[in-house]
């Protein structure tokens, strides 16, 4: 009987399969459909560099030139090998409207208009410029959603300026800041560490070359500019260790552009050469006089007129004190908080004087109070670190927490931060009461999806609080959110890709565990003895 139903399922089974052939043959996979590569998943637009506008000779009208446009298909010819992405051309050449003003607001405006002709065409971000014909220099810019946001409003006026544009220097900087939006754009633990490991991967013979003591001076200063921008960027998401190579190749460029904009020129003094003296004409040998030369402070100290630093100038600017301060964060240069303290410094001034939006002003406060707090910290100095949350509250009150979040988080994180170095430096109890809420405030407006360092960053300064107060107060309640706390901080970092920050978090957890495993050790003794203060009976 068994052998008899089974026959039966067998043809019922046939039938269907033959019905289903049917239904679908026109859905069967051919070899070639099978072999067909991935769509690209990022697109990136290319403006034109030159305007195809040609004057008609009859008319008087402008008419667009059927020549295509050379260095829109040398950057595509560049940026082809870059896997999992696609350029779309836009037939249009962008340019800042002179009639602007302030060219802080101009340049905003034509970067935002870029980004709306390549979210237009599906593209996330933008190549745009111009082929400058006074010194002969390809100016590159580039554009994208998280460029446009207050995180990056100091440096979003940063030009690539390339005076060979088919060098392999040149393809090797395009393909950088490429693979450096392309990294902004990944979202995951697993998109984002193959992005930084491509990125890396193109930094790393960079970094040698540097490390030689190549000055990149043959492809233009784009090959600086491209390399500092990309340390930069891994330096937001956890990964500093391009740093000391980015500050120590964009060094002379910062110092020739403060030479030329200060007010004296600062000259190397002539050196005394030997002469000879006595009754008998004997050499009588001489010290050589040499004159130190300016430190990168007093060349800032030397500036009086602002309008002598143009807007890409300050965007380069705001890029080197950027690498400064993560420099002096990581404790990988010792004695640079003086220069930090003193560039930001006069950025700050800079925006309040002569341009730029609230938010710019908001961002250079934001950076000089990282600097302050990063040199207190490096001194001991408590007085530093107060001024550093004189500043932060400062520049929270310039902006809107809804229209600048990022921004926002980090000027909560960074007042937070130095009213806790301020308590460390002074060896006094963590005003935790005080502390807390800002963190939290911080972790309310940052988005962990977006930005997962930093919500991550802010996590694990809420969970060290926690767990020194906790600790020091043998408080359990305390000690059980900084485990949780820890245990959320891990898992931004995984999904930033900051493997390092990931560990050290991980490690806090276990300290956590640890206190809470000695608490309770601790509240089961006093249960047992009948209490913590139990007196002994008078002797009679």
């Amino acid at each position: 009987m068994a052998g008899f139903w089974s026959a039966v399922g067998l043809v019922i089974k046939s039938l269907f399969a033959g019905q289903e052939a049917k239904g679908h043959s026109a859905d069967v996979v051919t070899p070639d459909a099978a072999t067909r590569e991935p769509e690209p998943s990022h697109s990136y637009a290319i403006a034109r560099f030159s305007d195809g506008a040609a004057t008609n000779s009859e008319a008087g009208t402008p008419t667009r030139s059927p020549e295509p446009d050379a260095i829109t298909d040398i950057l595509a010819r560049h940026l082809g090998s870059i896997p999992e992405s696609q350029a779309v051309l836009i037939d249009h050449y962008f340019g800042p409207d002179p009639d602007v003003a302030d060219p802080f607001v101009a340049l905003r405006e034509v970067q935002l208009g870029v980004l709306n002709a390549a979210h237009y065409r599906d593209a996330a971000m933008a190549f745009w410029g111009r082929q400058n014909d006074a010194n002969g220099q390809l100016e590159i810019h580039l554009i994208s959603d998280e460029l446009a946001s207050s995180l990056y409003e100091l440096i979003m006026p940063l030009t690539h300026c390339f005076t060979l544009p088919e060098h392999h220097d040149t393809a090797e900087s395009v393909r950088i800041l490429l693979c450096t939006e392309l990294l902004h754009r990944a979202r995951g633990s697993e998109k984002r560490s193959l992005q930084m490991a491509r990125l890396t991967s193109h930094l790393d013979d960079i970094q040698e070359r540097i490390q030689k003591g190549d000055t990149f001076t043959q492809a233009g200063t784009g090959v600086v500019t491209a390399y500092a921008f990309a340390a930069y960027v891994l330096a937001e998401t956890g990964d500093r260790s391009y740093c000391a190579t980015a500050i120590r190749v964009i060094e002379p460029c910062i110092r020739q552009m403060l030479k030329a904009a200060g007010d004296v020129p600062v000259s190397k003094a002539p050196v005394k050469a030997k002469s000879s003296s006595g009754l008998l004409g004997e050499g009588v040998q001489q010290k050589e006089i040499v004159v130190k030369e300016a430190s990168t402070e007093e060349l800032i100290a030397a500036i009086s007129d602002f309008d002598k630093v143009d807007c890409q100038q300050t965007a380069i600017l705001a890029l080197y004190g950027g690498l400064v301060n993560w420099s002096l964060v990581s404790n990988m240069q010792a004695g640079t908080g003086t220069l930090a303290v003193a560039l930001w410094k006069f950025l700050v001034r800079r925006f309040e004087l002569t341009g730029g939006s609230a938010a710019d002003c908001a961002a250079a406060i934001c950076r000089l109070g990282e600097a302050l707090v990063a040199y207190g910290k490096e001194t001991e100095n408590a007085k530093l670190s107060d001024m550093g949350a004189a500043q932060f509250r400062r520049a929270i009150g310039m902006i809107n927490s809804r229209l600048h979040a990022p921004l926002y988080a980090i000027a909560a994180y960074g007042l937070a931060e130095s009213l806790v170095a301020s308590a460390l430096i002074n060896d006094i109890h963590i005003p935790d009461e005080q502390v807390i809420p800002v963190f939290q405030a911080s972790l309310k407006v940052c988005s962990r999806r977006d930005h997962p360092y930093i919500w991550g960053r802010t996590m694990f300064a809420l969970a060290t609080v926690q767990l020194t107060n906790g600790s020091n107060g043998k408080d359990e309640k305390l000690t059980g959110h900084a485990r949780v706390s820890f245990s959320h901080a891990y898992q931004a970092f995984i999904d930033a890709g900051a493997k390092g920050a990931a560990r050290a978090a991980s490690g806090g957890y276990t300290r956590s565990e640890n206190m809470l495993s000695q608490l309770s050790h601790r509240k089961a003794v006093i249960n047992a003895t009948g209490g913590e203060n139990k007196q002994e009976p008078a002797a009679s």
